[in-house]
């Protein structure tokens, strides 16, 4: 059983995905604070050739800028002045404008269209060969030749018809974007689609998979998810409710409190405790009052699997991304520890970011990295 609940308030929209009743993933959504994947006209202010890099007005209040590189895969030439058609890689952090790039994504429900580039790729959770060839043929097949594409993993559960209506509607929209970008002779930026829409991505993440229900407390935005829906054809699939207390279910107020600590206790009684910092997150695992009988190694293993799992799920429960190191409590047999190693790379599995498990360093912490999903740090 999977739904998604919505909480809208005046200045912002609190989004929850439920999985067999417990929270998966939560994000606070401000409609001001996130640009990422926002296509623009933008304007080429200025050129600074010692970063190799191009600042370019977006009409923001501080410039965004691209590399050089970026701007010549397309084989654009780079003057000051320049009309370019760009979409935010990364949100403006404090006194750095957003990133951009010219290879515009457009993410639809099976694939995500890569005008700009001509390769084809598959979702890295499709693990079968077989299957990962099919679609590949499927989309090479029925993709705009120099087109790319990224294969998401709900292919997996849909016809070939779906994919093919999936890649029709994508170049659709490409179309009409490249055709409005090529019509508009003014030099000034402007925004010419709205992509930051985490929960239109979170309902198309998820529409293949057991997803049962959208329920908000807000009738007009009910009629707007209908709307999107029936895009999709996904109206007879998902329901819409509405429900004036949304969150006053599953002990939800309780899971949600508890996320704004940073010490989380384990049912074995150890406990974990999450340190954000500017450069990477630090997650620290302690034994606290779980005290085994004879076996040290056992008990310390016990605490570990539980923090592992954990872990993985609190991840995705605050969207963590970035750099993460995982000290888990020292255990002195190799197969033990290949064992966590394990269980923890199955828990990420869950995962709809992409998380990549670098394993143990020699100081013998777990690193890794995770891309958010909201992109706001």
């Amino acid at each position: 059983m999977k739904e998604i609940r919505i909480k809208i308030n005046t200045n912002e929209k609190v989004v929850i995905l439920i999985e067999d009743y417990n929270i998966a993933e939560k994000y606070i959504i401000n409609n001001q604070d996130n640009i990422e994947g926002n296509i623009y006209i933008g304007i080429i202010k200025n050129l600074v050739p010692g970063i190799k890099a191009a600042f370019v007005d977006i009409g923001k209040e501080k410039n965004a800028f691209i590399h050089f590189e970026d701007i010549e895969k397309i084989k654009e030439n780079i003057k000051v002045n320049k009309k370019i058609l760009v979409q935010v890689q990364k949100n403006p952090i404090k006194q750095k404008g957003a990133k951009l790039t010219t290879n515009i994504k457009l993410t639809g429900r099976q694939i995500v269209l890569m005008p700009k580039t001509d390769f084809i790729t598959v979702s890295r959770k499709i693990t079968d060969e077989e299957k990962k060839k099919e679609l590949k043929n499927i989309v090479e097949k029925n993709i705009p030749k120099g087109y790319g594409a990224i294969i998401r993993t709900s292919c997996i559960s849909v016809s070939e018809k779906e994919i093919i209506e999936d890649i029709q509607r994508l170049v659709k929209r490409w179309n009409k974007i490249k055709k409005s970008f090529e019509e508009n002779f003014d030099l000034s930026s402007y925004l010419m689609e709205e992509n930051n829409d985490i929960i239109k991505s979170l309902i198309l993440g998820t529409a293949d998979d057991n997803m049962n229900k959208i329920i908000t407390n807000s009738d007009k935005f009910n009629s707007e998810t209908l709307n999107f829906l029936k895009i999709y054809n996904l109206e007879n699939k998902i329901k819409v409710e509405f429900d004036e207390d949304v969150f006053d279910k599953y002990s939800m107020q309780k899971e949600l409190q508890q996320l704004e600590n940073n010490k989380v206790w384990l049912k074995c009684g150890g406990y974990i405790v999450i340190d954000k910092t500017e450069a990477l997150t630090a997650i620290d695992v302690n034994s606290g009052k779980c005290i085994g009988k004879d076996n040290l190694e056992a008990t310390i293993l016990k605490v570990n699997l539980e923090a592992a799992k954990e872990i993985a799920k609190q991840l995705r429960l605050r969207d963590i991304g970035g750099i993460i190191v995982i000290d888990f409590i020292d255990l002195q047999e190799d197969e033990n520890k290949n064992r966590l190693l394990d269980c923890f790379v199955e828990e990420t599995k869950k995962d709809r970011a992409k998380v990549q498990v670098e394993g143990f360093s020699k100081l013998n912490l777990l690193e890794l990295t995770r891309k958010q999903i909201y992109g706001k740090e």
